[in-house]
């Protein structure tokens, strides 16, 4: 979202103000940027393969998918147990997994970007912009999916259900200068 702010000369309101007060309370512009997402598939995995079939990823580690017993989404799921890791179990030696390739979703993300410009028009044909922009406004921390990597929850981790880390910057805060001419 883009709102020019309708203070100043030209403006709804402050048509009639003099130079200086223009100046500081005239052309005002305010920009939001607003995503919401919902969760990460979360891909399950059993690095313990005993199937005795060579499925490599991408960092040669042979792994296959564990047995899904039962539906592992909590009805209220907290960064120390996510989903419930008793509905996953080792497969039978000598066979795959059933369980699907992504059966779980991580954590929601939502993130707010902000800023508020102030247009300075010192001369005609030359514009100056003062930025102060403000990303991840509200500070909320975005955080990743179990197992600990983002490369997958294994099974055989201590940290299969567990989310230990954010995939996001704090608060950040910068201002900018800018000359149009």
């Amino acid at each position: 979202m883009i709102y020019e702010l309708p203070f100043g000369k030209g403006k709804k309101w402050g048509g009639r103000w003099n130079g200086a007060t223009n100046a500081i309370l005239g052309n005002w512009e305010v920009t939001l940027i607003e995503k919401a997402t919902s969760g990460f598939p979360v891909f399950v995995i059993d690095t313990n393969n005993s199937s005795g079939a060579n499925l490599e990823n991408t960092n040669d580690v042979s792994q296959i998918r564990p047995n899904q017993t039962c539906n592992p989404v909590l009805s209220h799921p907290t960064l120390s147990e996510w989903f419930n890791p008793a509905c996953f179990s080792q497969p039978a030696p000598g066979e795959l997994g059933n369980a699907g390739r992504t059966p779980l979703s991580g954590p929601r993300f939502v993130n707010t970007d902000f800023s508020v410009i102030k247009h300075f028009v010192p001369r005609e044909g030359v514009r100056v912009d003062f930025r102060a922009e403000f990303f991840n406004l509200l500070n909320h921390p975005q955080f990743g999916a179990p197992g600990g990597n983002g490369a997958g929850a294994d099974f055989n981790s201590p940290t299969f259900a567990v989310i230990n880390y954010t995939v996001n910057n704090p608060r950040l805060v910068q201002f900018a200068l800018k000359v149009a001419f």
